[in-house]
């Protein structure tokens, strides 16, 4: 699994207090295909989005990823505002003692007397059908059965963890889900492949109870490679769950679909995952999706959006009913974005969403997109696109604007600034153009070597003498 690259310039105390360098000079290995870009138009071909479901929930209750508003600085004083952070949220699981312990082998036996280390269970779906509060499933390594649909409830500071050892892989050859999970209340899944799923790897979601969400999942250290069988299938699903982590995975191959897509979830912590190469999009966060923070992940040949901040869902499944946004305050934190086909992010009917801090290495489309799908909502404004790294080559965007803007939008609350653009095949660029009533860049550095250390490994480290560092505005 990759996760070499550093969270440079905002892995510090505070997304408000961080220093004000431009990009993540992040490393990783980027030594992913290379899909050609594509734009699957207006539209998310998962409006109206029936399946309700879909896993992924830890505890930011370290403190909430997304609080403040990040409208509330003075762009035209220089200030592009901002949230502000004490800490990145501390997943509930760090530091639990757990009452008790279950063992899940290959050749074990799926009967009430079994489940010691011993004579252990057999499957990993039995386990949990048996635990309890403060359990501990420790799975060895060899090939499972999917886990089958569970409703598994942990109580803070006792939550039910399943732990693989590194090897174990739930194979889903004949046709099933990796795991689906439906109100789930403090829940760790970690240490698992999963393997030919479909139509989705992992489905979590709040059992169709929109007014009692589940809540507190971890999904930590996950292999999912590839889940679908031509439908819209995703790699993860959630729909209605709060307070969730995506921690350390690696997901790749999703089907038509996206990598993690999420349906009116709250309060959610995504960081230090590796998401490559899938059909479609990234990381979509839609259907009144609020207040989560992707931070510190390398996307790799995203052929459609690397992250969909928004969207557009049926208004049968908002969640919450009277949301008046696809998203609000989703924040997209020093990240690296290697060569995102149709744009690295679509504010698409977000209410005050940041994309700040990234690098942008080799763009194949847009650079942002500005949109509304929705037209039963109000338009997404007041976002920022500021303190980013983007070294491009012009000749492979295809002739692609920077910037994309639709109708029945308000490009004039949006803040471009701060961002360093370098273009390796052209040493007279003058800089972005921004088209379709978007504001002119503020104090934007332009064609200056961020002198990255391996840009053709993929080691993005920027020098000590980098033009990047001092550049920025404190977000």
């Amino acid at each position: 699994m990759h996760h070499r690259w550093l969270t440079i310039a905002l892995l510090v105390s505070s997304l408000a207090g961080c220093r004000a360098e431009i990009g993540d000079p992040g490393g990783g290995d980027g030594n992913a295909g290379d899909p050609a870009a594509g734009d699957p138009g207006a539209g998310d071909p998962t409006a109206g989005d029936p399946v309700a479901g879909d896993p992924a929930a830890g505890d930011p209750a370290a403190g909430d990823p997304a609080v403040g508003d990040p409208a509330a600085g003075d762009p035209a004083a220089g200030d592009p505002g901002g949230p502000v952070h004490d800490a990145l949220p501390v997943p509930f699981d760090e530091g639990v003692v757990f009452s008790t312990t279950l063992y899940v082998a290959e050749g074990g036996s799926d009967t009430p007397t079994a489940g010691s280390q011993g004579t252990p269970f057999a499957t990993i779906g039995y386990a949990l059908s048996r635990a309890g509060a403060g359990t501990l499933i420790l799975v060895a390594d060899g090939n499972y059965p999917p886990i089958g649909s569970h409703s598994p409830q942990g109580q803070p500071g006792a939550p039910i963890k399943v732990q693989g050892s590194g090897g174990a892989v739930i194979d889903c050859a004949g046709g099933a889900m990796g795991g689906a999970f439906s109100d789930p209340a403090y829940v760790v899944l970690e240490g698992i492949t999963i393997q030919n799923a479909q139509p989705h790897g992992l489905n979590i979601d709040d059992g169709g109870s929109y007014a009692t969400p589940g809540h507190h999942l971890i999904l930590r250290n996950l292999t999912i490679a590839g889940a679908g069988n031509g439908c819209n299938c995703d790699c993860i699903k959630m729909s209605g769950i709060d307070d969730f982590m995506v921690l350390a995975s690696d997901v790749s191959g999703c089907n038509q679909g996206e990598i993690i897509d999420m349906v009116g979830c709250h309060r959610g912590f995504i960081s230090g995952n590796f998401f490559h190469a899938p059909m479609a999009n990234g990381v979509q966060t839609k259907g009144g999706s609020a207040d989560v923070l992707i931070h510190g992940n390398r996307f790799s040949d995203i052929p459609q959006r690397s992250v969909n901040a928004g969207g557009s869902t049926g208004a049968a499944y908002y969640r919450p009913q009277d949301t008046a946004y696809e998203g609000a305050r989703i924040q997209i934190v020093a990240n690296v974005f290697e060569r995102s086909g149709n744009a690295p992010v679509a504010f698409v009917g977000c209410d005050t969403c940041v994309f700040a801090n990234n690098t942008v290495i080799d763009p194949r489309g847009y650079v942002a997109r500005i949109l509304e799908e929705n037209l039963t909502l109000g338009p997404g404004h007041s976002g920022y696109f500021v303190n980013n790294l983007v070294v491009l080559n012009s000749a492979a965007m295809n002739g692609y604007s920077y910037v994309n803007v639709g109708a029945n939008t308000e490009p004039s609350t949006y803040t471009f600034g701060w961002n360093l653009w370098y273009a390796l095949d052209n040493a007279g660029f003058t800089g972005p153009v921004y088209q379709g009533g978007v504001p002119a860049e503020q104090s934007g550095v332009i064609q200056a070597d961020p002198e990255l250390d391996n840009l053709a490994g993929g080691d993005y480290q920027i020098s000590a003498t980098s033009p990047a560092i001092g550049a920025g505005q404190v977000v």
